[in-house]
């Protein structure tokens, strides 16, 4: 069985990121609990990726901090704060489709730890190992050795998130992983988000644009409209916001 990682708390204090004179997020605090799901939602535009770049190393901030736990993390490479404990993935498929679905896995795990890839050995028993214990989490152990570009969109999906969770994260960002799915797969998708969260005891932070999605999992929610914080609390009260209605929710089906 995979092992569990003990979550951690990220906050956010007066986060800022300017692209001239075009402030993309403004002055943003947020609180993510130990443990908890919070979904982040906005129109397009509202600064949610931006935010999530931010959160993950990806960019840095013009003003404000980032912390995970009692760390700063703001200001460091995206892949030292991977190594820190805050994976991410993206909206678009990030894999190598030449690939098996296992050397996916084990050249992310070989990227986190910033080992080169030589193809003429071994990557290392407990690396191997890892790479089966994600894939099986994530129902593609029966395909490890399918070449990665020939899996269904919702399987090259969960290859990426066994990449994501490859590391053993802390908090895991997911940047709308239900994005070009079927609703069969969609379903199908939040079933498996929910196990990994029951039995990895993560910290999940998920921005995505299906309100069923948004509404049956999340704890909390956070809403962005033109990079500002304009709502935040549980899914009952976020729903009836009225200000909340009138930015975003207007057009969504009760």
């Amino acid at each position: 069985m995979i092992e569990t990682t003990t979550a951690a708390s990220l906050t956010t204090s007066g986060l800022t990121r300017r692209f001239g004179a075009f402030t993309a997020v403004n002055n943003v605090n947020i609180n993510v609990k130990e443990g908890e799901i919070r979904a982040v939602i906005g129109p397009n535009g509202a600064g949610k990726t931006t935010l999530f770049n931010l959160m993950t190393g990806h960019i840095h901030p013009s003003a404000g901090e980032v912390r995970m736990g009692n760390h700063v993390i703001s200001g460091r490479r995206a892949h030292e704060v991977a190594q820190m404990g805050v994976t991410r993935a993206f909206q678009t498929t990030n894999i190598f489709p030449s690939m098996t679905v296992h050397e996916n896995v084990v050249t992310a795990l070989l990227g986190f730890s910033r080992r080169t890839v030589r193809f003429w050995t071994r990557p290392g028993e407990q690396v191997e190992k890892r790479a089966d214990e994600v894939l099986d989490l994530v129902g593609l152990y029966e395909h490890r050795n399918h070449k990665a570009g020939i899996l269904a969109h919702g399987d090259q999906r969960a290859l990426e998130l066994a990449i994501a969770l490859a590391p053993s994260p802390k908090i895991l960002l997911l940047d709308e992983p239900t994005a070009g799915m079927s609703p069969y797969e969609t379903q199908k998708s939040v079933d498996l988000l929910r196990k990994i969260w029951r039995e990895l005891k993560l910290t999940i932070i998920l921005s995505e644009h299906d309100m069923d999605v948004v509404f049956g999992m999340a704890q909390q929610i956070t809403v962005l409209v033109g990079g500002s914080v304009l709502a935040e609390g549980e899914p009952s009260a976020v729903r009836s916001n009225p200000e909340v209605i009138s930015a975003y929710l207007g057009g969504v089906d009760e």
